[in-house]
């Protein structure tokens, strides 16, 4: 309901509870507001709508019943009819402007989120590029083959960043990026570094946040898996499930790495561009139903998972049936 229709139906009340011919309001001027609730004349009513700000109204009641004269509980009717439609008016003008803030905050995060996106495109990691570009240059000398291929999959995952333009994209489409990442550090880092990808490939088709699982397979392999001298596994892996009647997709990326501290791990998601950049798109598209969650342990490993709502009518499409938690 907007004010046009809160004064429509005051009037068409009005109407038929003082039996008179005709009912209309107009807007004022700012001039005309110190005219009083109820001013009589012959045979109609002006009716001074009181709202706390301009513009302000009036209802006009004119012709009524046998030419006959308002009695003084009507004309006490009319002034709470007025003050009742002028807070109903004054709600209204509340409840919009804190709609048209929200629409104005949901633009604003919205055009945020696209710039951080962007930056994270534009971010390729410059110690993982120049690494990979000396292993080529190494290769080069002992396995002319493998560093060609190496060069390719950088390539690939070169041209995947730069392709990928728009806000989502699929899991399936992910998940390649990150093997094509993964192979050339798996080249970088020989037998120190094993992968493993737990992805049904019937859920690589559910759209997903653009750069949502890379960040955190890029900080598996840098803070994990480089920092140990044993090296460790980087597993990503991806399920449905259910909570309280509600499906979710859930992407973990899991390091058997150094591990980090409680402090350096709130460090990390407060300043890391990464960390920051998935909670807040996250928050953007799913609110609070979505989810990151980073366990780590110095010494033993890194566990990140994300928790995405997924929609119940969207299920037969893939053909699996979540588990109970």
């Amino acid at each position: 309901m907007d004010t046009s229709a809160v004064l429509d139906e005051t009037c068409k009340k009005l109407k038929i509870a003082l039996t008179a011919g005709s009912a209309n309001w107009k807007e004022l001027t700012e001039s005309e507001n110190v005219l009083p609730n109820v001013n009589l004349e012959a045979n109609n009513a002006l009716i001074f709508v009181p709202t706390a700000e301009k513009p302000f109204y009036e209802i006009e009641l004119k012709n009524f019943a046998g030419g006959r004269k308002l009695l003084s509980d009507e004309i006490e009717m009319l002034e709470q009819a007025a003050l009742l439609a002028a807070r109903k008016v004054d709600n209204l003008r509340v409840s919009n402007e804190r709609h048209a803030q929200e629409l104005q905050a949901q633009k604003f995060s919205k055009l945020t989120t696209e710039a951080q996106l962007t930056a994270l495109r534009a971010q390729i990691n410059p110690h993982f590029l120049f690494n990979a570009l000396t292993t080529i240059g190494y290769l080069i000398q002992t396995t002319p083959e493998k560093a060609f291929s190496t060069l390719m999959k950088l390539t690939q995952l070169l041209r995947g960043n730069l392709r990928s333009t728009g806000e989502f994209t699929t899991l399936g489409e992910e998940i390649k990026l990150i093997e094509n990442y993964l192979e050339i550090e798996e080249t970088r880092f020989e037998e120190r570094l094993k992968i493993k990808i737990n992805v049904p490939q019937n859920l690589r088709k559910i759209r997903v946040p653009a750069l949502i699982l890379q960040p955190l397979v890029e900080n598996a392999v840098k803070h994990g898996v480089s920092k140990s001298k044993l090296g460790g596994t980087v597993e990503i892996s991806a399920r449905l499930e259910t909570e309280m009647d509600k499906v979710f997709l859930k992407l973990k990326v899991t390091d058997t790495g150094a591990g980090v501290d409680f402090a350096n791990l709130e460090k990390s998601r407060l300043e890391g561009l990464g960390l920051n950049n998935i909670e807040q798109r996250l928050v953007s598209y799913y609110g609070k139903l979505s989810v990151l969650k980073i366990v780590s342990t110095a010494g033993i490993g890194t566990t990140a998972e994300i928790k995405i709502p997924f929609s119940e009518t969207d299920l037969s499409i893939f053909e699996l049936q979540p588990r109970k938690m």
